[in-house]
């Protein structure tokens, strides 16, 4: 069975779905995305918190992507635990080269077995 893997944004229009299409392809993981925003492309939704094993978080430091996703879903189990912060500004256009290459620097530390 696949690991399913939820990338989270602000408006779910570069970072999360440029992550999302990296492993689009993957025969290990299910990968969607969304925003925090309420105008973003795909919100967020607690299916989707849910639904996802793993939850990366663009950054939290400018955005807090982190903190919103505790905040709006309080009561969802093991939420905290699940959520892991890339620390990748707003600052990429989506499918930037440069964007691509620092999802696949960071993301073998949690999924080491990443086949993209």
């Amino acid at each position: 069975m696949k690991r399913r893997v939820l990338f989270v944004c602000t408006a779910n229009q570069n970072r999360s779905p440029t992550a999302e299409a990296l492993l689009a392809r993957s025969q290990r993981y299910e990968a969607r995305s969304a925003g925090v925003s309420p105008l973003a492309t795909r919100p967020v939704t607690r299916d989707l918190v849910e639904w996802a094993d793993l939850i990366f978080v663009m950054d939290e430091r400018y955005d807090r992507h982190r903190t919103q996703l505790l905040e709006l879903f309080p009561d969802v189990e093991g939420l905290a635990e699940k959520i892991i912060v890339l620390n990748i500004p707003d600052i990429y256009e989506r499918d930037a080269p440069e964007l691509i290459a620092l999802l696949r620097q960071r993301l073998p530390r949690w999924l080491p077995d990443l086949d993209v």
